[in-house]
């Protein structure tokens, strides 16, 4: 078999005494410069080995990879010059290195540039392949893309989302939005939230209860992810931001610890308040794992913390508020943001960008209005109506009425249609969405919110800009279970290589 376990790699080496060449790659549309570059690699040595990042790892933008890893690894394997194919599930090349011990691994000629290697891989792979005197090699042939023939001849896209496309295209351009993006390591932002706890449960479903009409399911196993203001804030230091978060908490043992092992992978500044008695906000979903479907959830809120406790400790944390470029204000209504606390939002004289949040535990108590002054708003839908107090106007005419009303920047997000983006003139930018595929929707809103938060920050010609990238940066959101991680930079601007390409 042509097709071996990944596993197995090493077994090649181990049984022969022949020189083994490693070409890696997505190769998500066989072509003919793969061919090319493949004949090209064979010549340094008897065996070719060909191994293909899974489905899960191809960060190469929406729908992405269009063949999945079976019919990639097929394709290949029909090819006589390739000797074996394994699947790779890891981001990068490197275990497979490790297992294979090739004599020359390959790469196109599009990578001999190592310093524009935005992951920093193909230096990380020559220092594998440096401990057994492995050799990086690169071939000369003229080199096709993928992504642009999938773009070109197999896309999927309809004709709203292929027409934004090309107007960011054609407006702005790939090398600006990429200017843009750099831009956000100079920014030193506060981020003041509620943290939140995402607990996952994951199991499956087995029957009815025989005692009961309730859904006996199977534990399987349960993680742990920071959300809320955590999240954003990690997102924020993997755009290259410098991070300061302010919250308060229970001071939960586990939750200290979650706490620790967070500042020690984002180097955020933390400044976090302990309230005796009120327990950090935390939401225990049980998932079914093969559909990442939410099944119920659990939870431990109070949001009346400033009733029972005296709030003036938090609010002194606050006095540096107009120290930083910006304040990221995320309310998620679970009592932080009540009395003196407010007030010293309100109060400011920052560039203050705000996300109010309805959920089942705070539905029609957690309105924008409650906050005198932001100068940027991100909502969805939902939140609009409520704020407006109002459920069935279209919302093209009620966001335009809330604008009118504010007069500030402001975008509202509308989940599988994308947003609309109001500039400061009142313009109105729609933008639809551009990933089909969900696998789970949590923290998709905080994406968009802090990513167009921080392009309000920098002189964008085109507004359309802004929830376009917001919507790309949700978008990838959307594939990652939970806060499990974040997006980072690197993912950011492959896939907008991918869509823009």
């Amino acid at each position: 078999m042509k097709i071996i376990p990944f596993e197995n790699l090493g077994l090649i080496r181990k049984n022969t005494n022949k020189k083994i060449v490693h070409c890696h790659g997505v190769f998500d549309l066989l072509h003919y410069g793969h061919l090319q570059h493949l004949r090209s690699a064979k010549k340094f040595g008897d065996i070719l080995v060909v191994t293909i990042t899974s489905d899960k790892y191809v960060n190469k933008g929406p729908d992405r990879p269009r063949f999945g890893e079976i019919k990639r690894a097929e394709m290949l394997s029909a090819l006589d010059i390739v000797d074996h194919v394994a699947i790779s599930d890891y981001q990068l090349a490197i275990p497979a290195i490790e297992k294979l011990r090739p004599n020359y691994y390959v790469k196109g000629p599009d990578y001999k540039d190592k310093d524009s290697d935005i992951t920093g891989g193909i230096k990380l792979e020559e220092d594998t392949l440096n401990v057994f005197d492995g050799k990086l090699v690169f071939t000369d042939d003229h080199t096709e893309s993928s992504t642009k023939l999938i773009n070109q001849f197999m896309s999927e896209r309809n004709d709203e989302q292929e027409s934004t496309i090309n107007r960011i295209k054609n407006d702005t351009g790939l090398d600006k939005i990429l200017e843009i993006i750099n831009n956000f390591s100079n920014l030193n932002i506060l981020v003041v939230g509620e943290p939140i706890v995402d607990t996952y449960v994951f199991c499956k479903p087995e029957n009815l209860s025989s005692k009961s009409p309730s859904i006996s399911s199977r534990y399987i196993n349960e993680e742990n992810y920071t959300g809320g203001s955590l999240a954003i804030a990690r997102h924020l230091t993997e755009l290259g931001c410098n991070v300061s978060l302010k919250f308060t908490h229970g001071g939960e043992e586990y939750f200290q610890d979650m706490l620790s092992k967070f500042i020690d992978e984002t180097q955020c500044s933390v400044d976090a308040t302990i309230i005796d008695n009120i327990p950090t906000p935390r939401k225990t979903r049980f998932i079914e794992p093969s559909s990442a479907q939410r099944m119920f959830e659990l939870i431990d809120i109070r949001s009346d913390q400033w009733l029972h406790s005296d709030s003036s400790k938090f609010v002194t944390s606050l006095e540096d508020i107009n120290n930083y470029d910006m304040v990221i204000v995320a309310d998620f209504g679970h009592g932080l943001f009540e009395g003196k606390v407010l007030d010293s939002i309100n109060n400011s004289n920052n560039f203050v960008s705000l996300n109010v949040q309805t959920n089942s535990e705070n539905y029609g108590f957690n309105c924008y209005y409650k906050h005198k002054k932001f100068d940027y708003l991100s909502i969805d839908e939902r939140e609009c109506r409520i704020g407006m107090h109002d459920r069935f106007s279209p919302i093209d005419n009620l966001s335009r009425k809330l604008y009118d009303k504010l007069k500030i920047p402001m975008s509202i997000t509308l989940g599988a249609k994308g947003s609309m983006f109001f500039d400061k003139d009142g313009r109105q930018n729609i933008c639809p969405s551009l990933f089909n595929y969900v696998v789970d929707t949590t923290g998709a809103g905080d994406a968009y919110f802090l990513l167009t938060s921080l392009l309000q920050k920098q002189n964008i010609e085109d507004p359309l800009v802004i929830p376009f990238l917001g919507n790309v940066y949700a978008g990838i959101k959307t594939g990652i279970i939970g806060n499990s991680s974040s997006v980072s930079k690197i993912d950011f601007i492959r896939t907008l290589k991918s869509i823009l390409g």
